[in-house]
């Protein structure tokens, strides 16, 4: 029995090879097209938060303030421990 092509593995998207991890303008482009989470830091986060919501982005905002919380919720926490 054949696989059914429906169930064939789908193309998962990366983080581009050539990302600049210290480009804040990288790191965001990547964010926006889904990708580049690991070069979220405590150093960028709250600028990447605030471009986010400049650029009408408010899901994207919301996962970098929860990144940013010590216990995953949305709350106002400046910053998780380092």
């Amino acid at each position: 029995m054949q696989p059914d092509a429906s169930l064939a593995q789908a193309d998962v998207p990366t983080t581009p090879p050539n990302t600049d991890a210290h480009d804040l303008d990288s790191v965001y482009r990547n964010l926006v097209h889904g990708v580049g989470h690991e070069h979220v830091t405590d150093d960028n986060v709250e600028e990447l938060i605030r471009r986010a919501e400049a650029d009408n982005h408010p899901v994207l905002a919301a996962e970098l303030r929860e990144w940013r919380s010590p216990c995953g919720d949305d709350s106002a926490t400046p910053k998780r421990a380092s």
